[in-house]
């Protein structure tokens, strides 16, 4: 870390993830004009998306320093045959729920599967993984409707803890997520992009009329449910399948 300060290290990868409000973003342009660690932190975040961007058009290995952080969130590699004999019998066993599987690729947009993931590893790699911490949905719902500017569901998760509340950008647009703690300690997170919006679209388009999961380019498990009236809902965590489809089904239809 070459930021200032951890304070500040929070604040640069907020402010490049584009979580921050205008008067936000202009104290960090500032500091970084006078700050010559912070903007070194900065150029490397630059060189890190690049990286990224590589790594999503050509479908390479994911970059050291991306795997160093997200290393405690994600899951343990499993021997290639097992994996397809796991994939089969998801598959089978969803399908006689009405849920359908994907193996990556799949059918979803590359770049909105990468967004997800990031945002959820890079959330729980912080300390304090939420911008608004709270485990009442009532505040959290408040919370949203303010910061990020339209109305939410927040569902009470059978077997999880609702931490809070963080805004990210999907597609480059302003989107909710919502954080939750599982009962077995691993994290998962939903996030509910605006009604219309480009993100909200293409998981719609994804989904279709069933609730549909596909496994994510650094192995996040992702869940999305077309809400109708261009809403989805998406679920991405390393909790089984079934854990991720039941959160999405607490959301109204």
């Amino acid at each position: 870390m070459e930021a200032c300060s951890p304070e500040w290290q929070e604040r640069l990868s907020a402010w490049f993830d584009g979580e921050v409000q205008a008067h936000e973003g202009q104290a960090v342009e500032q500091h970084l004009s006078r700050c010559v660690g912070c903007a070194r932190e900065a150029a490397r975040y630059v060189s890190l998306s690049e990286s990224l961007k590589a790594q999503a058009a050509t479908e390479t290995h994911v970059p050291p320093e991306l795997t160093e952080r997200v290393s405690r969130l994600a899951p343990r590699a499993r021997p290639a045959s097992r994996r397809r004999r796991w994939t089969v019998g998801l598959a089978a066993a969803l399908a006689s729920v009405g849920v359908l599987w994907s193996s990556w690729p799949g059918a979803m947009n590359d770049a909105l599967a990468m967004d997800l993931e990031r945002h959820h590893l890079k959330a729980f790699s912080r300390a304090t993984p939420c911008e608004f911490e709270s485990p009442d949905p009532a505040a959290v719902k408040a919370w949203v409707e303010q910061e990020v500017g339209y109305a939410v569901e927040v569902p009470v998760v059978p077997g999880a803890t609702l931490l809070g509340a963080r805004r990210c950008r999907l597609h480059g647009q302003l989107s909710a997520s919502l954080l939750y703690r599982h009962e077995e300690g691993k994290a998962m997170t939903l996030f509910l992009p605006p009604p219309g919006s480009t993100a909200a679209r293409e998981a719609a388009s994804f989904a279709g009329e069933e609730t549909r999961c596909t496994q994510g380019p650094l192995g996040e498990r992702i869940c999305v449910a077309s809400r109708g009236g261009g809403q989805a809902a998406l679920a991405v965590s390393e909790l089984e399948t079934p854990v991720l489809v039941d959160a999405l089904a607490r959301l109204a239809p």
